[in-house]
C-alpha cells in the first residue's frame, strides 16, 4: 500500500501537534479500513488475486481515490465494477501484470492531478468512461463520426495494450499533448477535448450504446491527430479538431492547417469534414504501436503494402485468425466495403464504402468469425470466415 504515513511536522517537540497528526492518521485508517476494504473488492478466479505489490498499490490507490472523487454512488459501484471486469479480461488476453498496474496508475492521475487542460470534472469524467471501456473494448462506437479507423485501434491497444494508451490518455487530459511511439509529441486541441453535453449520451458517464462516448471521442481526437500530425506521400502535417456544434450534414470535425489555421480541402476545392485518412496512414499507426507483429488485414491485391498482412484466400484468414488467438494478439483489425448488406448499414446496392473494424474472437478452426463493428451492438456479428472475406478490399477499391 503507498500510503504516506509521515506527515510534515516542523514542530516534532510539541506534544499537541504530534497528537494532532497521530489523530489525522487515525482518521484516514479508519476511514480507509471501514469503506474501501480494497481486499475484498477485486478477489475471484478470475482476476490477478495473488497480485505482486505494484499491482496491489495501483488497485488500492485507484480504489481509495475513486471513492474520494466520485461523489455518485452508483457511479461509484460501477466504477469498482469495472475494475474487476478489467482484471478478468485483461487475464483472459494474457495481459502482464505490470500493464494493469501501470493502467490504474494512469487513471488514478486522472483523478487526482491538481491540473490540467481538462478541470477536474472532466477528468474524472474521463476516467470513469476509460475505465469502463478498458473492461468491455468491444464497447468503443463511433457515433456518427467519420473514425471508424481511430475506434477500431483504439480497441486493439484498450484489449493488448491498455496500460501504453491510458498513460497516453493522462498526459493528454493534463497537459495536451502526449508522445507517440516514436517519440513525436502529438499536440492537441483542447477545445476538442471537452465533454459535449449538446447530444444525448455523449457525456454520460457510462458509455451507451451505438453513441460515442466522451472517453472515445477524446481518443479519438488523440489517435487521429497521431496520424495526422506528420508529412507522408499523401498530405502534409493536419491537425484534426472536433467542434461541438454540428448539423444533419456536419458533424463538426475540422482538418486544420498549422500554417495559417485554414480548412484543408481535397482536389476538387471542398473542406474535408472528417479524418481525412488513408490505409497507408492506419498502417504506419498500427505499425508505430505495434512494431512486434501487424494487427491490419486487408485483402490482397498483388502489390506490396507496407504495414498490412494480406490475405488471399478465406482459409488463410481462418488461419491468421485462429494463429492470433492462440497467441493472445486479439482483436485484429480489417478493412472492409462497409457498404456490404452483411454489415446492415443501410448503404444503396452495389456502394462502396471504405471502413475498418475488427475481428475479436474465433472458433477452434478459425471457420466462425466474431465481429466488432464501431455501429454498436447491432453491429457486433457472429459469421463463417468464407462470408467476411468476400467483404474485404482489394488495394483497387
Amino acid at each position: 500500500m503507498a500510503f504516506n504515513r509521515e506527515l510534515e511536522n516542523p514542530a516534532t517537540s510539541a506534544d499537541s501537534r504530534q497528537v494532532e497528526n497521530k489523530l489525522q492518521v487515525d482518521i484516514v485508517d479508519l476511514y480507509f479500513q471501514s469503506q474501501l476494504k480494497p481486499p475484498e473488492l477485486i478477489k475471484n478466479d478470475q482476476a490477478y488475486d495473488s497480485a505482486g505489490p505494484a499491482l496491489m498499490d495501483g488497485r488500492e490507490n485507484l480504489l481509495l481515490n475513486a471513492s474520494l472523487q466520485i461523489d455518485n454512488k452508483q457511479e461509484l459501484s460501477q466504477f469498482k465494477n469495472d475494475m474487476t471486469d478489467f482484471e478478468k479480461q485483461a487475464k483472459e488476453h494474457n495481459i502482464p501484470e505490470s500493464e494493469v498496474a501501470k493502467t490504474y496508475q494512469a487513471v488514478d492521475k486522472l483523478l487526482t492531478s491538481s491540473e490540467g487542460v481538462l478541470n477536474q470534472d472532466s477528468r474524472r469524467l474521463l476516467a470513469e468512461n476509460f475505465m469502463h471501456l478498458a473492461a468491455h473494448p468491444s464497447k468503443s462506437d463511433q457515433g456518427i463520426y467519420s473514425t471508424c479507423n481511430a475506434t477500431s485501434l483504439q480497441e486493439i491497444l484498450l484489449s493488448r495494450k491498455p496500460g501504453l494508451i491510458a498513460s497516453d490518455l493522462a498526459d493528454a487530459a493534463i497537459n495536451g499533448s502526449f508522445a507517440a511511439p516514436d517519440g513525436q509529441k502529438i499536440v492537441l486541441d483542447a477545445d476538442s477535448m471537452q465533454p459535449n453535453y449538446s447530444f444525448p449520451g455523449e457525456a454520460a458517464s457510462l458509455p451507451q450504446d451505438n453513441v460515442r462516448a466522451y472517453g472515445t471521442q477524446v481518443l479519438n481526437h488523440m489517435l487521429v491527430n497521431e496520424m495526422t500530425q506528420r508529412v507522408t506521400p499523401e498530405h502534409n502535417t493536419m491537425l484534426y479538431q472536433q467542434r461541438h456544434q454540428r448539423t444533419d450534414t456536419d458533424s463538426g470535425e475540422r482538418l486544420i492547417s498549422p500554417r495559417d489555421g485554414s480548412e484543408m480541402t481535397n482536389v476538387s476545392g471542398a473542406a474535408i469534414r472528417g479524418p481525412g485518412l488513408g490505409e497507408r496512414d492506419l498502417a504506419a499507426a498500427v505499425k508505430r504501436f505495434f512494431p512486434e507483429d501487424s494487427q491490419f488485414l486487408a485483402r490482397s491485391g498483388g502489390n506490396e503494402r507496407d504495414g498490412l498482412v494480406q490475405v488471399d484466400t478465406p482459409e488463410e484468414l481462418s488461419a491468421i485468425v485462429q494463429k492470433a488467438k492462440k497467441e493472445s494478439k486479439l482483436p485484429l483489425m480489417v478493412e472492409v466495403n462497409g457498404a456490404d448488406p452483411l454489415f446492415g448499414g443501410g448503404f444503396e446496392p452495389g456502394k462502396h464504402a471504405s471502413h475498418v473494424l475488427s475481428i475479436k474472437d474465433t472458433d477452434k478452426d478459425g471457420k466462425q468469425l466474431s465481429i466488432s463493428n464501431q455501429w454498436g451492438e447491432a453491429g457486433d456479428i457472429q459469421v463463417s470466415s468464407n462470408e467476411f472475406f468476400k467483404t474485404m478490399i482489394y488495394e483497387k477499391d
